[in-house]
């Protein structure tokens, strides 16, 4: 049986999760996708009972009970959406936008884009399907898309089942910006920040097959465009007085480039990040500069981790590296922005989108998690983490890999996950310059 103070925080937990889906999810739910977080078994439990992990969890909750306190304080605004049948009226709103092939998200445009809102005209990309869709978006910080793409099946690299395949056409025009630079190389200073402005112009092609559910094949064509000039923020330096321009390669160039590439990826066991699994992916794509002064390049990139869950899946273990490298062919300078980046709430959370580049990047990621709540019917849960990260950026990793250079981003989140191609996360993070809150979100178009 289920004691008071436990049933109160679960039904607290619940409203949090309701709260979050009601106002920023459900514009998708009618639109399921194949995102691997959406996957969660659920598994019916109580309260557990007192035993070895609690008195060794007893630090973890401790850390974590601030997240609890965001928990209670989300239960008004959930019995409010409740009283005035605010999700009903989202879910019946959106199915009838999505009768006429209209698609409004509320999501972010890429790493560093900032919160804003998206919407998708036509038939999207999925599974043994035709599509045909137009989508723009923007965001609170400036950032704008606009993507047409036509095709057959879903998009390349999506979660889908053995034996699909996957074509598709695109273009799309974008403006970044507020983008930042540091400097390049693990010694670069975050005082010297600045901004740029990046825009963008790609038309491509792409081919994906799955010859099994846990095999997945992509290829990709494209030409891109872009261009970069000096931002627009007062509050910061001018990216042209604190750097030399030869320390920015091909800053306020224009760079055409024709690209070739493929993924592989390989997964085992079960999707979701509370479910056993491990994962494979490599990935190389050659870069012919059409313009003068930009250097044709090679990139390539590895990844590799497991999930291990034990304690009937309520508790999980993630472990992850990843390694990337661009390496140059002839005279010419590799754009500063194709360089790999650190920094972001995709990788070391605690400092700022792009904050260490340089030619080759390594990462290690550990993150466990402890489910507080999980839905007894649908595939939704509530789940708190502490996270460890170290990454480091160098010109020649081999060479330069040392411990000191290592820079850590360690801290707790508490995340929310749904059947519906959608999920938020509340991050604090800590690194050696401080402390980052991040709100992020997944949401399906």
């Amino acid at each position: 049986m289920v004691n008071a103070p436990a049933a109160f925080r679960i039904r607290a937990t619940y409203r949090l999760a309701l709260a979050m889906v009601a106002i920023l999810a459900l514009p998708s739910s009618v639109l399921p996708q194949d995102v691997e977080a959406d996957s969660i078994e659920v598994i019916e439990r109580g309260t557990p009972g007192i035993d070895g992990w609690d008195i060794a969890e007893l630090p973890f909750k401790i850390i974590t009970a601030p997240l609890y306190v965001i928990a209670f304080g989300a239960e008004w605004a959930a019995d409010a959406a409740l009283e005035t049948r605010l999700p009903a009226r989202i879910v019946y709103a959106n199915l009838q936008l999505n009768r006429h092939y209209l698609y409004p998200t509320l999501a972010s445009l890429g790493a560093g884009a900032g919160f804003g809102g998206a919407l998708l005209v036509g038939v999207p990309p999925r599974a043994e399907k035709p599509s045909l869709s137009l989508q723009g978006g923007w965001t609170l910080r400036g950032y704008w898309r606009l993507t047409a793409r036509a095709g057959y099946g879903a998009e390349p690299g999506a979660s889908v089942q053995g034996g699909s395949f996957g074509a598709h056409v695109l273009g799309t025009t974008e403006t970044r910006t507020q983008e930042e630079f540091f400097g390049i190389g693990p010694d670069s200073r975050e005082a010297d920040r600045s901004d740029y402005e990046l825009e963008r112009r790609l038309a491509g092609a792409a081919l994906g097959f799955a010859p099994t559910g846990n095999l997945s094949l992509a290829l990709d064509i494209s030409w891109s465009r872009a261009e970069t000039r000096s931002g627009q923020n007062d509050a910061l330096q001018s990216l042209d007085s604190v750097f030399p321009g030869n320390s920015i390669p091909r800053f306020g160039a224009t760079d055409r480039y024709r690209s070739v590439g493929g993924v592989v990826q390989i997964r085992g066991g079960g999707r979701g990040p509370l479910r056993a699994q491990r994962w494979l992916l490599v990935g190389a794509r050659w870069n012919e500069s059409l313009s003068d002064g930009a250097a044709d390049f090679a990139q390539i990139e590895t990844a590799a981790g497991v999930v291990l869950p034990f304690d009937h899946q309520i508790r999980s273990l993630s472990l992850a590296l990843r390694y990337q490298t661009v390496r140059g062919s002839g005279s010419g300078s590799i754009p500063f922005y194709r360089l790999p980046a650190l920094g972001g709430t995709s990788t070391l959370s605690a400092y700022r989108t792009g904050r260490f580049r340089a030619r080759d990047l390594g990462l290690a990621e550990a993150e466990y998690f402890y489910r507080i709540w999980s839905h007894p019917v649908s595939p939704s849960a509530v789940f708190a983490s502490l996270f460890l990260d170290a990454g480091i950026v160098a010109s020649d990793l081999a060479e330069e890999l040392e411990f000191r250079r290592l820079r850590p981003s360690y801290g707790t989140a508490l995340s929310v996950v749904t059947g519906a191609s959608a999920g938020g996360r509340l991050e604090l993070a800590r690194g050696d310059e401080g402390i980052r809150v991040n709100l992020t979100f997944e949401v399906g178009t």
